[in-house]
């Protein structure tokens, strides 16, 4: 787990970061993209450090689909986080990218 969001490394991490700015340090954000962003934030986060077993599990489920099924909640606790892994980064990306482009902090 050397390329992720969750060591601060993800791929956008320096979006990311110049997004999170915009977040308010509780409660939902005015903006739907950054609020969007935040929702995704805290569901990457339940999943790393939880093992998505938090009240999020929706929110994982919903952001994160399929992710579940590796983190085994609740059963004997043998997280697979390669596969985990390569379910969280890329969708995170893909969210990342999609709020950085509403933003302007990339040409369309």
């Amino acid at each position: 787990m050397s390329n992720t969001y969750w060591n601060g490394n993800g791929t956008y991490q320096g979006f990311i970061d110049k997004l999170s700015e915009e977040i308010p340090i509780e409660g939902a954000c005015e903006d739907k993209a950054i609020d969007r962003l935040r929702r995704a934030i805290n569901a990457y986060y339940d999943i790393y450090n939880n093992g998505g077993c938090n009240s999020a599990s929706r929110k994982v489920s919903y952001f994160f689909p399929g992710v579940m099924k590796h983190l085994q909640c609740g059963r004997s606790y043998r997280v697979h986080w390669e596969s985990v892994e390569k379910i969280t980064e890329p969708k995170m990306d893909e969210i990342i990218l999609k709020v950085a482009k509403k933003k302007g902090l990339i040409n369309a």
